[in-house]
C-alpha cells in the first residue's frame, strides 16, 4: 500500500504525508470514506509488519545455538593449528643449531679458497712481473713509447699485488728508476707537442703519463708551455707600460691592468676549449692550476706596481682612493667574468684563484686609514670658516651656515669611499677619522663664537661662569690656532649685536645634522652583521668578492675588528662620534650663553647698579607754594629696558625664521625671565628708601611688571613681594605684612629686606 522506506526516513512528516495522500484521492470519492480506507490500510500494514518481525525474531532465536556450536568448533581448530606451528618452530630451531657447525666450516673453506685464488693470481703476476723486468730493457731499446708506458703501468699494478715478496723487495725502486728514464724520454716530446698545440700528439703522450699516474708531470709541462706568453704579457708593463699585445702606446698601471685581464680571459677561454677537446680528463683543472700559478708568480710585482700607482695618486691631488678603487673594481670584474667562464667548477678552487688575485690589494686596503686621513683633512681644510673679528656679522653667519652641511658631506663622502675601498670592513677606522675631523671643525666654529663674544657684548655684567668660560675658550683657541688673534684690542663693536641670534639657527642645524649623521653611522655599523652573515654563509658569487674573502681569512683579523665594533654598537650608550658630539654640545652651550648675554646686554646696561641710585633715599623738595601732587613716572632706564623687551618678540621672530617652531617664544621667555630676575635682584639690594624713593620705585616696578605680564612671564617671588608691599603705608605696614604672610602671598626674605629699606620695625616675627 505504502512505501515503508518513506515512513522510516528521519525527516518524515505525518501531516505532509496525509496532505499528499488526500491530494491523490479520486475526485468522485468522499473524503471521509477515503480517509477511513487509508486508516484501515495503515492498520493492516502495521499488523503485517508486526507479524513479519515476530517470525524473523523466532527464526533468529532458533539459529543462535547452531552459531554458538560452530564458533566452538572454529576455536578448537585454531588451538590445534597454533600447537602445530609451535612444534614446527621448535624443530626448525633444532635443525638450525645442528647446521651451524656446517655453515662455519663452509665459511672457512671459502676463505681458504679465496686465499688460494689470491696466491694463484700473485704467482701469475710475479711470473709476469719477473718476465717484464727481464724484457723491459729490450722495449726501451726499441723506443716504442706506448709499449714502455703499458709495461710500466702493468709493473706498477703487479707490484701492488705482489706486495712484500722477498724476490721483489727492490722492485719499487727499480720501477721508479725505469719511470724516470721514461719521463726523460717523453717529457721533451710532450713539451714540444704542448708548445705546438699538437692536440693529437699531446693526447697520445699525456695518456701514456696518466697511465703511469704521472699527473703532476703533465700539469708541470702544461704550465711551462702556457706560462711564457702570459708572463710576457705581465712583463710588458715593465717594458714601458705598453698594451699586453704590444701595439698601444705606454699607459699608467690603472689604465693598463684591464687590458692585461682581457688578455688573461681570452687565453683562459681558448685553453678551456683546447683542454676540453684534447685532455678532457684534466679539464678544467689544468687551466685552474695555470691561473693559480700565474697569479702566485706575479703577486710580488703586482703588489709593487699597486703601491707605485697609489703613491702617484697621492701626489696628484690626493686621488689615491680613486686609483685604488679603480684597480679593485677591475680585479673584481675579472673574477666575475672568470667565474662565468668556469661555470660548474668547484667554488673552493675558484676562491683560491680569486684570493690569489686579491692578495696584492690587501696591503693597500689595510692602509685605508692612512690613505683616507689626508683626503678628509684636505676637504675639511677647504671648508671656509669665517674670522669673527675681521668679517661682517652677516657674512660670518652666512659662511658658518653653509659650512655645516659641507662638513657633514665630507664624512658622508668618506663613508662612500670606505665602502668602495674596504666593503665596510674598515668602518671602525672611518669612525675614528671622522670623529677627529669633525671635532676639529666644531672647534673652529667655537673659535668664531668666542671672537664674536668680544665684539657683541658692551656691558661688563657677565656672570662669573661666563667669564670663566670665555677665558677657557680663548686659551684653548690660542693653543689650537696660534695665528688667531682672539684678543685683539683693535676690534670694533658690532653695529647690531642682536644679529648673533642667528647663531641659534647654525647651532640647531649643526646638532640636527650631526645627530642624523651619527644615526646613519650607527645604522651602518649594525648593518655590518648582514655583511658578516653574507661572508660566512655566502653563495659562490658572493664568496668571490674581495670583502667576503677578507672576512674568511684564517687569521680572522678583519672579522674580529668588525665583530668588535658591532658588539659595541649594540650598547645603548655607544656613540659613533663621541668627541664630536661632546664638542657640539659645548658649542651649543656657548652659542646659547652668547645669545643670552647679547639679548640681556641692553637690559643689563639699563638696570645695572639700579640699587645704587640716589633717588631711592632722596626727600621730596620743600616749597612754600601749595602745589598739587602728581603720581611718579617710571625712570628712563626702566622704560628703556621695558621698551627693549617689548620689541624683542619682533626681533626674535625676524632673526629665527629658519629655526624650529617655537624657538622665538622659548628665547623670549628666557630673556624676559632673566631680566625679571636681574631687576628683582637689583631692587632687593636697595638699603635705604625714603617716601619719595618708595613712590618712584613703586612706579618703576609697576611699569616693569606690566611689561612682564604683557610678555606672559611669571614674576619672581621677590619682585612680586616688593610690588605688593611698596604700596603699604608705613603706619599699617606691620599689620598688612602679617595678613600677607598668613595668606602666603609674599616672600618672607624679600619682605624683610623691604622692611629694612623702609626702616620699618616689624611687630610680627618673619
Amino acid at each position: 500500500m505504502a512505501d515503508l522506506d518513506e515512513f522510516s526516513a528521519l525527516n518524515f512528516e505525518p501531516k505532509a504525508w496525509i496532505n499528499r495522500t488526500c491530494i491523490t484521492r479520486p475526485p468522485q470519492e468522499a473524503l471521509e470514506r477515503y480517509l477511513a480506507e487509508v486508516e484501515m490500510r495503515l492498520h493492516l500494514t502495521a499488523e503485517d509488519v508486526e507479524a513479519s518481525l515476530q517470525e524473523q525474531s523466532r527464526d533468529a532465536l532458533y539459529r543462535i545455538p547452531a552459531a554458538v556450536q560452530e564458533l566452538s568448533h572454529v576455536k578448537g581448530d585454531l588451538l590445534s593449528l597454533k600447537q602445530g606451528v609451535h612444534k614446527q618452530l621448535q624443530q626448525l630451531n633444532i635443525n638450525a643449531a645442528a647446521a651451524a657447525n656446517s655453515v662455519t666450516l663452509l665459511k672457512e673453506v671459502d676463505k681458504v679458497k679465496g686465499r688460494m685464488e689470491a696466491a694463484c693470481t700473485t704467482l701469475k703476476e710475479a711470473t709476469e712481473l719477473s718476465q717484464l723486468f727481464q724484457s723491459i730493457e729490450g722495449v726501451f731499446a726499441s723506443g716504442d713509447m706506448q709499449k714502455i708506458a703499458d709495461m710500466l703501468a702493468t709493473m706498477r699494478r703487479s707490484l701492488k699485488l705482489v706486495g712484500n715478496v722477498p724476490e721483489f723487495s727492490g722492485g719499487l725502486e727499480k720501477l721508479q728508476g725505469l719511470e724516470e728514464r721514461f719521463l726523460g724520454l717523453i717529457e721533451p716530446k710532450l713539451a714540444a707537442a704542448l708548445s705546438q698545440k699538437n692536440g693529437e700528439r699531446v693526447q697520445q703522450l699525456s695518456g701514456m703519463l696518466l697511465g703511469i699516474q704521472c699527473y703532476g708531470t703533465v700539469e708541470k709541462l702544461y704550465n711551462t708551455a702556457r706560462m711564457a706568453p702570459l708572463q710576457a704579457a705581465w712583463d710588458g708593463f715593465d717594458r714601458g707600460g705598453q698594451h699586453p699585445g704590444g701595439l698601444a702606446p705606454p699607459q699608467d698601471f690603472p689604465s693598463w691592468l684591464p687590458d692585461f685581464f682581457e688578455v688573461i680571459l681570452a687565453a683562459t677561454n681558448s685553453e678551456l676549449r683546447w683542454c676540453a677537446s684534447v685532455l678532457p680528463d684534466l679539464h678544467p683543472q689544468l687551466v685552474l692550476h695555470l691561473l693559480l700559478a700565474l697569479f702566485n708568480n706575479i703577486s710580488r710585482s703586482f703588489r709593487s706596481r699597486l703601491m707605485s700607482a697609489c703613491a702617484q695618486g697621492m701626489q696628484h691631488s690626493g686621488q689615491v682612493l680613486s686609483v685604488l678603487v679603480s684597480l679593485k673594481d677591475t680585479a673584481e670584474s675579472f673574477t666575475r667574468e672568470l667565474q662565468q667562464n668556469l661555470a660548474g667548477v668547484d667554488a673552493a678552487e675558484l676562491q683560491q684563484i680569486a684570493a690569489a688575485v686579491y692578495v696584492p690589494f690587501e696591503s693597500q686596503v689595510s692602509r685605508y686609514g692612512e690613505l683616507q686621513q689626508p683626503q678628509i683633512s684636505s676637504q675639511m681644510s677647504a671648508i671656509q670658516v669665517p674670522h669673527g673679528q675681521q668679517d661682517e656679522i652677516d657674512t660670518v653667519l652666512s659662511v658658518m651656515q653653509l659650512s655645516v652641511p659641507q662638513g657633514v658631506q665630507v664624512v658622508q663622502e668618506a663613508q662612500r669611499w670606505c665602502y668602495s675601498v674596504t666593503g665596510g670592513t674598515h668602518l671602525p677606522t672611518l669612525l675614528h677619522l671622522s670623529d677627529e675631523a669633525l671635532s676639529h671643525y666644531v672647534t673652529s666654529l667655537q673659535g668664531v663664537v668666542t671672537s664674536l663674544r668680544s665684539l657683541a657684548l658692551k656691558s661688563e655684567g657677565h656672570s662669573a661662569l661666563d667669564s670663566r668660560r670665555l677665558s677657557r675658550e680663548l686659551s684653548e683657541l690660542g693653543a689650537a690656532d696660534p695665528g688667531r688673534d682672539s684678543a685683539s684690542g683693535e676690534a670694533t663693536m658690532m653695529e647690531d649685536p642682536t644679529l648673533v641670534v642667528g647663531l641659534l639657527n647654525i647651532a640647531g642645524a649643526l646638532s640636527a645634522q650631526l645627530a642624523a649623521l651619527e644615526s646613519s653611522l650607527h645604522t651602518a655599523v649594525l648593518n655590518l652583521t648582514d655583511l658578516i652573515d653574507q661572508a660566512i654563509g655566502s653563495s659562490q658569487s658572493q664568496a668571490l668578492t674581495m670583502v667576503a674573502l677578507r672576512l674568511q681569512q684564517p687569521q680572522g683579523e678583519a672579522l674580529q675588528m668588525v665583530q668588535a665594533v658591532v658588539q659595541q654598537a649594540v650598547a645603548q650608550e655607544w656613540r659613533p662620534l663621541p668627541q664630536t658630539m661632546r664638542k657640539a654640545a659645548t658649542f651649543q652651550d656657548s652659542v646659547n650663553a652668547l645669545v643670552f648675554d647679547v639679548l640681556m646686554d641692553k637690559v643689563k646696561a639699563q638696570l645695572k647698579d639700579t640699587h645704587n641710585l640716589a633717588v631711592w633715599a632722596a626727600q621730596e623738595p620743600e616749597s612754600g607754594l601749595s602745589l598739587p601732587s602728581f603720581n611718579a613716572y617710571p625712570q628712563l632706564s626702566v622704560t628703556a629696558a621695558g621698551e627693549y623687551l617689548m620689541m624683542l618678540p619682533q626681533t626674535l621672530e625676524s632673526l629665527l625664521t629658519d629655526s624650529e617652531e617655537g624657538m622665538d617664544t622659548e628665547w623670549l621667555d628666557k630673556v624676559a625671565t632673566g631680566a625679571a630676575e636681574m631687576y628683582s635682584d637689583e631692587v632687593q639690594h636697595i638699603h635705604n628708601l625714603s617716601h619719595h624713593g618708595t613712590q618712584q620705585l613703586l612706579a618703576d616696578i609697576e611699569y616693569f611688571c606690566n611689561v612682564l605680564a604683557a610678555l606672559g612671564v611669571a614674576l619672581p617671588a621677590g619682585l612680586s613681594t616688593w610690588q605688593v608691599a611698596l604700596g603699604w603705608p608705613l603706619e599699617t605696614f606691620s599689620s598688612a605684612a602679617a595678613e600677607a604672610l598668613e595668606s602666603g602671598s609674599v616672600n618672607v626674605s624679600s619682605l624683610q629686606k623691604l622692611a629694612d629699606a623702609r626702616h620699618v620695625q616689624m611687630t610680627v616675627a618673619l
